[in-house]
This record gives C-alpha cells, sequence and structure tokens, in this order.
C-alpha cells in the first residue's frame, strides 16, 4: 500500500525540480592592501510572493500554483544555494514544503542535488503520529546582514513554521487540533573563499504540543511519559529536464551516511552527496536548563529517493520544552575572486557536495533583519 506521506513528498519533489529561477546581480570585492583580503561577499537574494504560476526553466506551467513561496538564493564560487518555504496546490492539494537545493554543473549539465523536509514523527506509548508540514498555520523567513568573521563573510537565515499539528488526521476528534509544535531552522552560512558552509540548526518548540492515548479514551496522557521526535527529510540528484521522464539518479552505492553516484567530478572523485555523520548528540531543554541527550539516524533509498530519518529519543512530556540540532551542508568550489559574476553563464566547477548532519550543545544568540509578512488586504 503505498504511504500517503511518501506520495506527498514524490509529488513536492517534483514541483521543487520544476521551480527554478534565476538570479543575476553581480558579487563584489572588499579589499585593503594593509590587511589580509577579505573574501568577496556572495550575492543574496530574497524573494517573497503570493499567487503566481509555477515555472519550468522560467516559463509559466499550469502544472502547479504557487500560493506563497518564501525564499533565499546566495551565489558564490559558481555554485547556487535556493533555501526556500512553500505553499502550492498540485492536482487540486495544497502542500507546504522546505527544501534546499544546490546547482551545478558535471560536464555542461544541470544537476540539482535537494534536501526536504516533509513532515515530523511523535512516537509515544507506542503510536507513531505523523505531523505534516503541510498543516502549520503560517511560515516565515528572516535574515541578517553579512558580517565579516576575519575576512570570511557570514550571515543567518531563519525560516520558521508555526502551529504545525500534531494531530492532522480527520479520524482524530476536534480537540486534538490544539496540539501543535513550532519548527524553526536556523541556517548560519559561511561563505568562505572555496567553500560555502551552511549549518542548518532544527529548533522544535513543544511548549503547546498535548499527547493523547487513544487506548484510553483519549485522555492526555500523564506528564513524565516518555517520547521520541522524529525529523524525515528526502535527498536526490536529478537534472530538471530529465526528472519529469526518467526521474532522479540512481545512486550507485549508499550507507546510512554516504550517497554516492557515478558521476566523476573533475578531481576524478565520485560524486557524494550526502555524509550525514550524525555524532548522535543533541540538546534538551527544560525548566531548569538543558542537557546533552543521543539521538539516532537512518537512510533508506528508494527509486533514487533516499528517505532519512534523524530521531530524538529520550524526551518527557510537559518536561521537555524544546529540543536542538543542526544538520551541516558543505559546497565545494573553486576559490572565489571579485571577478566571479553569477550573472555570466560559465561552466560551474563544483569539485563536491558533502550534506553532513551534526549536533549543538549551545544557542547561538543572533541579531536577525525582521521580515515581516506583508499581508494582502481582505
Amino acid at each position: 500500500m503505498n504511504n500517503p506521506l511518501h506520495i506527498l513528498a514524490v509529488t513536492l519533489t517534483i514541483a521543487g525540480f520544476l521551480a527554478l529561477g534565476s538570479m543575476a546581480p553581480a558579487m563584489h570585492a572588499v579589499a585593503d592592501e594593509s590587511e589580509p583580503e577579505l573574501v568577496p561577499e556572495p550575492w543574496v537574494h530574497e524573494t517573497h510572493e503570493y499567487d503566481v504560476s509555477g515555472e519550468i526553466d522560467g516559463t509559466p506551467t499550469d502544472e502547479f500554483f504557487v500560493n506563497e513561496k518564501w525564499s533565499i538564493e546566495v551565489r558564490h564560487g559558481d555554485v547556487m544555494t535556493l533555501i526556500m518555504a512553500r505553499n502550492i496546490t498540485q492536482g487540486g492539494v495544497a502542500s507546504v514544503d522546505y527544501t534546499n537545493n544546490i546547482h551545478y554543473d558535471i560536464n555542461g549539465k544541470l544537476y540539482i542535488a535537494q534536501f526536504m523536509i516533509v513532515e515530523l514523527v511523535f512516537k509515544i506509548g507506542g503510536y507513531g503520529i505523523h505531523a505534516p508540514l503541510t498543516t502549520c498555520t503560517d511560515f516565515s523567513l528572516e535574515y541578517s546582514s553579512i558580517v565579516y568573521d576575519g575576512v570570511v563573510p557570514t550571515f543567518y537565515c531563519n525560516i520558521t513554521y508555526e502551529d504545525i499539528r500534531v494531530y492532522s488526521g480527520s479520524t482524530f476528534p476536534a480537540e486534538f487540533g490544539t496540539s501543535t509544535v513550532d519548527l524553526t531552522l536556523i541556517h548560519y552560512i559561511r561563505t568562505d573563499l572555496n567553500n560555502t558552509h551552511i549549518k542548518v540548526e532544527a529548533v522544535f518548540d513543544f511548549s503547546d504540543a498535548v499527547f493523547f492515548d487513544q487506548n484510553n479514551s483519549n485522555y492526555e496522557f500523564p506528564a513524565g511519559e516518555p517520547f521520541t521526535a522524529e525529523i524525515g527529510y528526502m535527498m536526490m540528484v536529478a537534472n530538471p529536464e530529465d526528472f519529469r521522464t526518467i526521474g532522479p539518479l540512481i545512486p550507485s552505492s549508499y550507507s546510512d551516511t554516504t550517497l554516492e553516484y557515478n558521476l566523476t567530478l573533475d578531481n576524478g572523485s565520485p560524486l557524494t552527496i550526502s555524509k550525514l555523520e550524525m555524532r548522535e548528540d543533541f540538546t534538551t531543554f527544560n525548566s531548569t536548563g538543558s542537557s546533552a541527550s543521543v539521538g539516532y539516524s537512518s537512510m533508506e533509498v528508494f527509486s533514487g529517493n533516499a528517505h532519512v530519518t534523524h530521531g530524538f529519543p529520550g524526551l518527557v512530556y510537559k518536561d521537555t520544552s524544546s529540543i536542538w540540532s543542526d544538520p551541516e551542508i558543505v559546497i565545494y568550489h573553486d576559490a572565489v575572486t571579485g571577478d566571479n559574476d553569477p550573472g555570466q553563464s560559465v561552466p560551474w566547477a563544483l569539485m563536491g557536495a558533502v550534506a553532513a548532519a551534526g549536533a549543538v550543545a549551545a544557542v547561538v544568540a543572533v541579531m536577525l533583519v525582521k521580515k515581516r509578512k506583508a499581508r494582502r488586504a481582505g
């Protein structure tokens, strides 16, 4: 039997590969002969739009409709990374997703490595509860200005999904709808001379989560009941033109930590799209402070789609208020110079793309330029 969340994830992935835009402004260099030379700033562009047709290679299409999209594009070293939250309609079904796409060229052909989050899962009292991002009431994006850390440009970008319903099925009682969690993905972006490093810290807020025991007249679980939170995402590599006919590339090998393909990079090594290295620790927070915990990760591949699970066990109902973990993405590229122009049609010389998952034991305080959502009248 087909898993509805698997079908949703594949549908969102198709729309993700079709929604490709073009970016043109150039990067600039800042240098002082008396100081070490600064790495040129990346080109960063924010897009927030409502009610527009989907696009395939810049051409409008009726295959899907964008109800809302909030994204940020980063160009650095002839590599483009697109990070976005979307609410789209395809086949009459509205869906919300998170995607992080890395665009690069191999032998003159565009390939996209895609990292997509579609749902959260909670396990308590023998139940597995699926909470798709589609059930959120809203999402928002905010980001900081570029600040140099020594000679390296850095900035932050947050995407928050608000009030994701823990119980989203129509078979649940109406009072279950008050149980929600918030998910914030904090992107710390560091654009060095030969690589772009993105740490995506995932923060779960359980302040409004209520768990019900369906085997006990739907009473609420007692305080102290242990539970587990999981975040599931998909990863793949595909050429946009080929995707609708032949689908994603099939990896030549994979494990819980790595996906490899029969594509050879300029340095002769195989393309590696994911290297999880979970390190299996994360941080939990409650009223008394924070503590280190141990998690788990796994990967399964179906027809070129890698389904990855990061799990956070040992949480305590009514005690654990939030948890904090962080996948990482490191994109290696040729050295960046002041002459790099992301608007030029030059072959990308990406040496590799590695996505890693780790953990963080402290909260990073950041000053963000708040981007408030523009509401339409009525």
